[in-house]
């Protein structure tokens, strides 16, 4: 029997696959625990300049900051969010990055089964600016401005987890 759908449209279906990830969906937890390829697509797609903002504001920290330990152009994404545009990939990427630390430490004390009243992101933004023995008397803040450098701080919070590192 003849197929009723035809070969293009069937074609469509098979490849569509329903999105996990969205714009809409910027929480810090989803970010984290999203699979990578996700989280990828995320930021090829590009991450609206404006999510600078929500980031800096529930970090209780100022955007300038947040430019600066991200290494980002303020002028270029002031322009970008006030045009309601996209960042550069790059861009994005050290962004989502942040996002994604912040969605762990969330996800840490979630787990830990004791989230009231604690403020994940304002925690990051306060342990981001103290020297860490385990960097050698470095700030945290200091490794944001590239991807390796956020892997690295994402391994020391799960060592802290552990309780490798106080």
């Amino acid at each position: 029997m003849p197929s009723v759908i035809p070969k293009k449209a069937a074609t469509k279906v098979l490849l569509k696959s329903p999105p996990v990830i969205t714009q809409l969906d910027l929480s810090f937890a989803t970010i984290y625990k999203v699979e990578p390829i996700d989280r990828i697509k995320l930021i090829r797609d590009g991450v609206p300049a404006r999510y600078i903002n929500v980031i800096s504001d529930s970090m209780g920290i100022t955007k300038e900051t947040l430019f600066k330990f991200l290494n980002l152009p303020k002028s270029t994404i002031d322009k970008k969010s006030v045009a309601n545009q996209m960042l550069p990939i790059e861009q994005g990427e050290r962004l989502i990055g942040m996002a994604k630390l912040v969605g762990q430490v969330e996800s840490m004390i979630t787990e830990s089964g004791n989230p009231d009243g604690f403020d994940a992101a304002k925690w990051v933004a306060s342990w981001l600016e103290k020297p860490s023995p385990a960097l050698g008397g470095e700030k945290p803040s200091a490794y944001l401005d590239t991807v390796s450098g956020q892997e690295m701080i994402s391994d020391l919070l799960a060592k802290i987890q552990t309780g490798a590192y106080a």
